[in-house]
């Protein structure tokens, strides 16, 4: 496979065409290079990516933060923790890379934080006082000319700390609206000085920059990541092969193609950074063909490339030459391994649902992920699996994201393990979660399930309605319960009038019959998406929803895609309200004091989940040992089920 042949970027030859790009973990602390960061990105050079490039280098700490807790490169403090994580991939068979970057007005308060954490109380500084397009961001400060002057400096002595450090591949970030793509822009760069106006202008702090930083690096090849695409307003498609042409004329010898600016409200023409599930395959391939026809030198593209398959296809027809593989190495650091080695099938899916990752560092929290309960804990004793020393017949009740986890992780150390599921499939409430538009993706994490449970022969019986007479009858050691929740019902008067229905009844369904006009009650991730499925089918919907914003548990991106869909089919939603009454004909309402009726034919209640214990507590009562894990024990997402259950594989 193309694939897996070796390219050269300048005079460093990779050993492969799949590159980890650069992305924010928030395993950094005060600037410094953490022990599970290393151990972190040891797992994925190990994993067999050709190149690894750790995390933004921020050249100025703290104003230049592009989260609250980045890298930095600033001072020579760092370079030992530096130095030791530029060795360790090395050591494991991956080229090291840094990518240089400044937060620019990003700085001035990523979503979710406050203020000006992020820069320690330092007013942010862009070209221009234009703020970033989204509600919390602190207007930043114009740089003054001996400040650009001082800001490229910064750039070149960070540049020399990296070549210090060991790293064999120095980047610059110029994409996602950070400072360097700031001043590139006409959408961020209103200046009337020699670094602002024409493209000649705006480039001209990027080509000092680059120079600067040639002095520093000798014969280490400099690679840049740009936009392959702007807002309106921003440059065109021919601006932006102009600028690569530039940057390739600079001494650039790889061009990384991204696009975004982090989830910005109401773009719909914009790509996200880190787009979310349901978005194309090889969204982006376009706008590195754009590139890839100026330059002569290659070209790396991804978001979401995920299938081998296409990867080869777009290498072999010349759209790109280096395949950017970020979340699926999170997701499974053995991704290229796995796939080079012809076990594509045990590789552990990347849906880029965003939930784990980067919802959780725009929160302010280490990365992980859903799926995958080790990200950043890799070197924890604790959470490697060990060989049971006494074997246990465990029986899982239900075959939901939980219930599986705990099987593969408990089965993996020895124990003998087998699974009961009332349904007729595997899955649980993933089989319903995969219904509503853009969300197909989370078939593949059945599949996976699927494909390890086969592995390891897991026995497994469908259609098997579990009682404490049958499981006593087995004689288990001990019984793991993960039966998932039961269906909130909220106390409305008229709750059990004939036109109501559960969410999860109608996705079970598809639907409703005879149904035109339905109220939606509950207005969080499971409400929206089935607004949307279900006035994708024709039926005029409203969504109910007591708090004051819908989808409140959602990652922004995902949800934003949500809201588009809801604008489209003109779904109502109504926040803020206080359901009165459920009648045969629909609902009661007050809101702003003010009552409203709202006719319907169907009244779909999404109010959430509730643990259910009556199978735990009947078989405790009975002397038997019991675990419960999942929703029925304590309600929340695929993430909270799965690292739990990970973590009861691992000790009982």
């Amino acid at each position: 496979m193309e694939l897996f042949s070796p390219i050269k970027i300048g005079n460093v030859e990779l050993k492969n065409r799949i590159v980890m790009p650069s992305i924010t973990n928030g395993f950094a602390k005060d600037g410094f290079v953490m022990e599970n960061a290393l151990a972190y990105y040891r797992a994925r050079a190990r994993g067999g990516a050709a190149m690894i490039c750790v995390e933004d280098g921020i050249v100025e700490f703290p104003r230049g933060n592009n989260v609250i807790d980045p890298v930095s490169v600033d001072h020579d403090k760092y370079l030992p923790m530096l130095e030791k994580l530029a060795t360790v991939i090395k050591q494991n068979g991956a080229v090291p890379a840094i990518q240089l970057s400044h937060g620019g007005r990003r700085a001035g308060a990523p979503p979710n934080s406050e203020g000006l954490t992020p820069t320690r109380g330092l007013m942010p500084i862009a070209p221009s006082m234009i703020g970033h397009p989204r509600p919390g961001f602190i207007v930043p400060r114009e740089l003054e000319i001996f400040e650009i002057e001082e800001l490229i400096e910064k750039f070149g002595q960070a540049a020399k700390r990296c070549v210090e450090a060991g790293f064999e591949v120095i980047g610059l970030h110029c994409a996602h609206m950070y400072l360097c793509g700031e001043f590139l822009s006409p959408w961020a760069n209103t200046r009337t000085d020699k670094y602002g106006g024409s493209l000649e202008n705006r480039a001209r702090f990027i080509l000092e920059i680059l120079a600067r930083m040639k002095k520093e690096l000798g014969s280490i090849p400099l690679i840049m990541r740009m936009n392959g695409s702007e807002p309106a307003g921003g440059n065109s498609l021919e601006e932006i092969r102009e600028i690569a042409r530039m940057v390739e004329a600079a001494g650039v010898k790889a061009i990384s193609v991204s696009t975004g600016f982090g989830p910005v409200l109401k773009m719909r023409d914009v790509v996200s950074t880190q787009a979310p599930i349901g978005t194309p395959e090889g969204v982006l391939v376009p706008l590195a063909e754009n590139i890839k026809s100026a330059v002569s030198i290659p070209v790396m593209v991804g978001n979401v490339i995920r299938e081998p398959e296409y990867m080869e296809k777009i290498i072999r027809e010349g759209r790109c030459d280096i395949i950017t593989l970020g979340r699926p190495l999170i997701t499974d650091p053995e991704w290229v391994n796995k796939v080079k080695t012809g076990f594509y099938k045990d590789v552990r899916p990347c849906i880029s649902c965003c939930v784990g990752c980067q919802g959780n560092v725009m929160n302010g929290r280490p990365m992980t992920c859903i799926l995958n309960p080790l990200v950043g804990k890799e070197s924890d004793p604790l959470l490697q699996p060990t060989k049971t020393e006494i074997a246990k017949k465990i029986l899982v009740v239900g075959a939901g994201p939980a219930g599986l986890e705990f099987a593969l992780t408990a089965s993996s150390r020895g124990h003998d393990v087998t699974v009961w599921e009332k349904e007729s499939a595997i899955g649980g409430t993933l089989t319903l979660a995969e219904i509503p538009p853009r969300k197909e993706a989370i078939h593949k994490i059945i599949r996976y399930f699927e494909n390890r449970m086969q592995a390891l022969n897991i026995k497994i019986e469908f259609d098997k309605e579990a009682s404490v007479e049958n499981i006593s009858a087995f004689k288990p050691d001990a019984v793991v319960v993960a039966t998932g929740g039961k269906a909130y019902v909220p106390p409305i008067k008229g709750v059990d009038s004939k036109i109501v229905h559960m969410s999860h009844d109608v996705l079970r369904k598809q639907g409703i019959e005879d149904t035109k006009v339905a109220i939606i009650i509950g207005g969080g991730q499971v409400g929206i998406e089935l607004a949307e499925y279900l006035a994708e089918k024709g039926i005029k919907i409203t969504v109910l929803e007591v708090l004051d914003d819908v989808g409140g548990d959602m990652y922004i991106a995902t949800k934003q895609l949500v809201l588009y869909g809801l604008e489209d089919h003109d779904v109502r939603v109504i926040t803020s309200v206080l359901i009165k009454e459920i009648d045969e004909n629909g609902v009661r309402i007050e809101r702003n004091s003010e009552e409203e009726y709202l006719s319907a034919d169907a009244v779909i209640l999404s109010a959430g989940l509730r643990p259910q214990h009556e199978l735990s507590e009947s078989l405790i009562s009975k002397g038997i040992k019991v675990y419960s894990i999942g929703d029925s024990s304590e309600t929340g997402d695929i993430l909270k089920a799965v690292h739990s259950a990970y973590g009861l594989g691992l000790v009982i």
